[in-house]
Parts: structure tokens; C-alpha cells; sequence
């Protein structure tokens, strides 16, 4: 990705491509290149690759979540937390409220708070839904969780939705309907990817 980061400037210059396609492959390469420094395990070179980035490409709710990921997974959750709360405050985005559900921030009651803050303007997001359902994990908060996994479940049925509520259900000791929920799952899931006949 850094060879064709340091060629954009060109291309552009030239009009070598269309100006979507150009920002097609800009995207494409710091997602990349976001990957690449995250997987490498140096916060540093992570947060000075996206301060790289032009405001614009910072505003790109793919790059925004790659990083806030990256950030996660190299151990800085509640920054990454921070970073998604800013950014949905300012534009609701179902792909980063995904992700927010699954960051552990600092204040995790605060992050509960929030994310239900959202659900007075999306009550209808499955995404937020089950965000909150795993929040409300966090705090032990069995009924509330299995209440939002439900009504993510209400408004589209997702195979990692079943599976997590089968999970909770199961920790809850409704071995039958936890049951039930795994197998729609696994059903949901095969009717994604369809067998190969040979």
C-alpha cells in the first residue's frame, strides 16, 4: 500500500484516473496501510499513520473504523471508544455503532448511557440493538441485554445475533430456546454461503 500512497499525488496530477476511482484506490490503500502498522503492534507508527491522512479521508467512516479496530485490538479501547462517541455524535453511522458495542471504553456505564442516548433517534437500527445488548452485558444486566438482542432479532434476523442471545440464554439456563437460536443461526448462516454441489 505505500507504493501506491506515494503514487496517488501523481495519478491525481495527471488525471490518470477518474476522480471516483482515485478515491476508490486512496481508500483502499490506507485501509491497507492501516491494517499493516495495527497488525505490526506499535501505537505509535498507528497514530501517526492516521494523523498522515488528509481531514477529509479522517472523516471516511471506513478508515475512521479500521483505525478505531486497529486501535482496539493494539490494546487502546478506550480511545478507540472516545474516537467512535466523537465521531457518532456528529453523524449517526450504523458500521461504527457495530464496532462501539464491541470497545470496552473507560466509563462503561457511560458508554451504556450513550449508545441508549442513540436509540431515541434509531429505534429501529438492529446494529444498535444488539450494540446495546452487549453493553448491557457488561454490566450484568441479563434482562436488558436478552430484551435488545430480541428486538434486534424483531427486525432482522442475523446469525450473530442468534448466536450471542443463544449464549446469554444459555448462560441464563434456557438450555431449549438457546438451542433453538443456535440452530436458526447456523441456518441463517448457510443460507449466506451456499454448498457447493460436486
Amino acid at each position: 500500500p505505500g507504493a501506491l500512497i506515494g503514487l496517488l499525488p501523481e495519478l491525481r496530477k495527471h488525471k490518470v484516473l477518474e476522480e471516483d476511482r482515485l478515491r476508490e484506490l486512496e481508500r483502499e490503500a490506507w485501509t491497507e496501510r492501516l491494517r499493516e502498522v495495527g497488525a505490526a503492534g506499535d501505537p505509535g507508527a498507528l497514530h501517526e499513520t492516521w494523523a498522515s491522512l488528509s481531514s477529509a479521508l479522517q472523516q471516511d467512516t471506513g478508515l475512521l473504523a479500521v483505525y478505531a479496530e486497529q486501535l482496539g485490538r493494539g490494546g487502546a479501547e478506550a480511545e478507540a471508544e472516545g474516537l467512535l462517541r466523537r465521531a457518532l455524535r456528529k453523524r449517526y453511522e450504523p458500521e461504527l455503532v457495530e464496532l462501539y458495542g464491541r470497545l470496552r471504553g473507560a466509563d462503561s456505564g457511560q458508554q451504556l448511557q450513550e449508545a441508549e442516548q442513540w436509540l431515541k433517534a434509531h429505534p429501529e437500527d438492529p446494529l444498535l440493538l444488539r450494540a446495546l445488548a452487549r453493553l448491557s452485558i457488561r454490566h450484568q444486566l441479563w434482562g436488558k441485554a436478552r430484551d435488545y438482542y430480541e428486538a434486534s432479532l424483531s427486525l432482522r434476523r442475523d446469525p450473530r445475533t442468534c448466536a450471542e442471545l443463544a449464549r446469554l440464554l444459555a448462560h441464563l439456563g434456557e438450555e431449549q430456546r438457546s438451542n433453538q437460536l443456535f440452530q436458526e443461526g447456523l441456518s441463517l448462516l448457510e443460507a449466506e454461503v451456499p454448498l457447493e454441489r460436486g
